[in-house]
């Protein structure tokens, strides 16, 4: 992992601000998926 604690929660901030990041082109859903041990379904859903 690259030292960040583990999400246990995710919470409505929490998503909406990972979503704006991909709408922003700051990040991707694969890039996403990796960080957080997701698939990226999971993450498109």
């Amino acid at each position: 992992m690259n030292g960040e604690v583990p999400v246990k929660r995710w919470t409505a901030k929490r998503k909406s601000a990972l979503i704006i990041d991909i709408f922003k082109g700051k990040t991707t859903p694969v890039a996403v998926a990796r960080q957080h041990d997701l698939t990226v379904a999971e993450v498109e859903r």
